[in-house]
């Protein structure tokens, strides 16, 4: 019977990472993780590649199985740092284990919450957030995720990389001579002052002109009240790129 239980359980676990490491055609709307220190991790590393239904569905695994399930992404081509992996396992185990804390007045509670008063510091959250794709000096990877160190979009107007960032860009594109047609996934869980930090930072970082201007988390706050597909985002970027 044991080993029954066991063949069980391993042939689940399997399933699981299987269904994690495909990647997800039409990532699932709206899916907001329980806040946690390292949820932010598993925004940046999972949601990129499949649609985190899978891992939200999967709430009450153990934390032997929750390791399993992510040392099985490796063999899917994950490359984390071993800081990364704790934060995101602990997270995982914690929030999504079988015995969650339970939400507390002091968490915040959906996209664009933030601690009140909480300060953002634009390179904490690329460093969080951005650098798996984009890399740590922002020079992307080849063919795949698109540089923003001498990107010229970051320049045309502060408005673009936030609408990227809060819904996200489906489409193809010309960058830095090069074409992409990826997407990118919807980071819109993170608070209007951290989304404000970012594209303040990648627009100045690196060498890049910054553009005119800044923007603020007010007018983060403004542009989520008006939301956006993936794909209307890479129609307002072409008609930014058509003008120039």
């Amino acid at each position: 019977m044991n080993r029954a239980i066991a063949l069980r359980d391993c042939a689940a676990r399997v399933a699981l990472a299987a269904a994690l490491a495909w990647p997800a055609v039409a990532q699932a709307a709206g899916i907001t993780l329980p806040p946690g220190p390292g949820a932010n991790l598993v925004y940046a590393r999972c949601q990129t590649c499949h649609d985190l239904q899978y891992v939200v569905d999967a709430k009450g695994l153990l934390p032997a199985q929750w390791k399993s399930t992510l040392a099985g992404m490796k063999d899917y081509g994950l490359t984390i740092s071993a800081d990364d992996e704790a934060a995101i396992l602990a997270y995982l185990t914690t929030y999504l284990g079988p015995n969650p804390p339970p939400a507390t007045a002091l968490a915040p509670a959906g996209p664009g919450a933030q601690a009140p008063g909480a300060a953002a510091n634009g390179r904490h959250v690329f460093e969080e957030n951005c650098s798996a794709c984009h890399g740590p000096e922002g020079a992307g990877q080849a063919g795949i995720y698109p540089a923003l160190a001498g990107n010229a979009d970051l320049a045309k107007d502060a408005g673009l990389p936030a609408r990227v960032v809060l819904f996200g860009l489906a489409g193809p594109i010309e960058a830095g001579g090069a074409s992409y047609s990826g997407t990118m996934p919807s980071f819109g869980h993170l608070g209007d002052a951290e989304i404000a930090a970012v594209v303040n930072y990648v627009r100045s970082a690196w060498g890049n002109a910054g553009g005119a201007g800044s923007i603020d988390a007010k007018a983060v706050a403004a542009l989520r009240a008006h939301p956006l597909s993936s794909a209307d985002v890479h129609a307002y970027r072409a008609a930014l790129v058509s003008a120039n």
